[in-house]
């Protein structure tokens, strides 16, 4: 598993969250690897700059919030099941 963590500047809520889906979207379709279909995943966290903070702190906010959603999303996932 890999992280990756970039910063968009200058998107509003609306714009980056349409950022995410277009991003989610993007990795969707399988890949093929060997002659085999593989699926990729991605989880998206959106942090938002108060004055005076540095990238770092809103990379780790942004990090916590895609820690939420995932649990979110599993505990979802475990109530469908």
């Amino acid at each position: 598993m890999t992280n990756s963590s970039f910063i968009a500047d200058g998107l509003g809520n609306a714009d980056a969250a349409d950022l995410a889906v277009r991003l989610r979207n993007a990795i969707i379709p399988p890949i093929r690897v060997d002659g085999r279909a593989v699926r990729v995943g991605a989880s998206f966290g959106i942090g938002w700059a108060s004055c005076g903070m540095t990238a770092e702190e809103v990379l780790q906010s942004a990090d916590q919030r895609m820690y939420v959603e995932k649990r979110s999303r599993a505990k979802v996932h475990r109530r469908a099941g």
